[in-house]
Parts: structure tokens; sequence; C-alpha cells
């Protein structure tokens, strides 16, 4: 591992974030992390890394099983005290981009993200209807501290899988991945987008060209049932999803499961 951080060294002036600790085997990174955290403060940058998880986190309580060795699967401490609660909502748009940023960065791959967490590639699902095809996803679990967590599906064949939806880097036609190369470079990319939340310096306007839900007809299921159909027109600045309906009308959206047309 190490002989890979030095290729992605932090930024000038900064300490250096720990070591990562890889595990065998979990039921999830981020509940393995805040249980350590429940015990005391852990300096920033703090990770845990898993070859296998038994019970993944996801989204609104989503639980998953991830393949021994064909993915990477990690949780990382963020320090969030200094930052105006106003602005921690954008934590997660900065560690999508920072995770997109380290899949081009290492595989050469178009890595785009579809509002507000998902890591996908653009196109059609492997059974014809809808993308894009995810690679993989965000959850931020925030309370002093956050625990930011990730999972991306490396070398994860078709039958691995869990919907025609899913992809992995190996099915996008990445060449090989080293995955220790991998988590330096998303750890890497991590703290400099961290760096951008804290000062809030453009943070958006990256977000913005990443994101491929803007300009997309879009199905917008809210966390109550309800579904919001529109164009997605928009990134507030405080990181939610401006959807536009047929009459014109707009609405902001903080959290909800999008669904993008067949184009």
């Amino acid at each position: 591992m190490r002989r890979w951080l030095a290729h992605y060294p932090p930024p000038p002036g900064a300490q250096p974030w720990p070591e990562p600790r890889l595990l065998a085997t979990t039921g999830s990174t981020n509940t393995e992390l805040a249980a350590v955290l429940a015990g005391g403060p852990l300096p920033e940058g703090t990770c845990v890394v898993a070859e296998h998880q038994s019970a993944g986190k996801g989204r609104q309580g989503r639980v998953w099983e991830s393949p021994a060795g064909a993915g990477l699967w990690l949780s990382v401490v963020i320090d969030i005290s200094a930052v105006a609660p106003v602005h921690r909502g954008l934590l997660p748009l900065a560690a999508g981009l920072a995770i997109a940023d380290a899949l081009s960065d290492v595989t050469g791959l178009e890595v785009m993200l579809k509002w507000p967490n998902d890591i996908v590639i653009d196109g059609p699902a492997r059974d014809g209807l809808a993308g894009p095809r995810k690679l993989g996803g965000i959850l931020v679990e925030a309370a002093e501290r956050a625990v930011v967590g990730c999972g991306i599906n490396v070398s994860g064949a078709v039958n691995e899988l869990p919907t025609p939806q899913a992809t992995s880097l190996l099915l996008e036609g990445a060449p090989p991945v080293d995955r220790a190369r991998l988590l330096a470079a998303e750890l890497s990319h991590l703290r400099h987008r961290v760096a951008q939340w804290r000062t809030n310096s453009g943070l958006i306007e990256d977000y913005r060209e990443r994101c491929l839900s803007l300009g997309r007809s879009v199905q917008v299921l809210l966390p109550g049932g309800e579904v919001l159909v529109g164009v997605a027109t928009a990134i507030s600045p405080d990181g939610q999803l401006v959807v536009t309906d047929s009459q014109g009308n707009t609405r902001s959206v903080a959290a909800g499961d999008v669904i993008h047309a067949t184009i």
C-alpha cells in the first residue's frame, strides 16, 4: 500500500492520513468504523477497507453483500466540526466527485455521477432498459464526525452483480486494476475534494459538470413514497436536485432515488 501512496502525496503542508486498515471480512465498513468512533475520536482519514462485506449499507436502509475480492469497499473518517451545518450536506457530493476523479485517473474511463451519490457509466443497462450503469455508490453517515463509505465493483462478473443496471470496471473494458493503487487514488482525491468542500470553492460547479442527471427526464422516488416526474434542470447551491415538471413548476429535492428516462 505504501508504494502506491507515494504516487498520491497529501497536499503541501498537510499531515499524511493514517495507514488504511485491511479486514478480510466485515458486515459493513461503515458500521465497523462507527463502532470504533463510538469509543472516542479518531484522526481524520482513518480508513477501514474490507475484502468482503456480508451486510453492506446503502441508502434508505438497503443491505447488500459484496463478493470477496471483486471490489473495493471502504469507509473513511472526515471531521465536519469546522463546517457550517448548511454546507455539511455537500459532503456526499464532494465524496462522489473524489471517487469519480480517482476512477477516471486510474482507468481512463469516463466516470459520471447520478444524483445524489451513484458512480456511473453513461449508457443503457444490459437488458436494454434505461441506464446509466452503476459502478458503485457513496453513503455518508454523520454525527460529530462523518463516516464516508464507498463501494466500487472492480472485477465483478455479470453473474456476481445484483441487477442489469450494475456494472464493474472489468465489464466496462478498463485495464486490469490494482486495487491498492485505486485505494490510494481514492483517498488522495477524497482529501483534495474535502479541502475544496471546506472552502466551498467551486465544488458545486465541478459537480454539475460530472452530473449525468442534469438535463435528463427523471422520476424521483421521494422518501415518503411520492413520485416526482420532470426534467432535472439544476443542482442548487446546497446540493439539492431541482426538477421542473411539464407545467413549468420547479421543486428542489434533498433526498430521493432518481430514475433516468430512456433516451
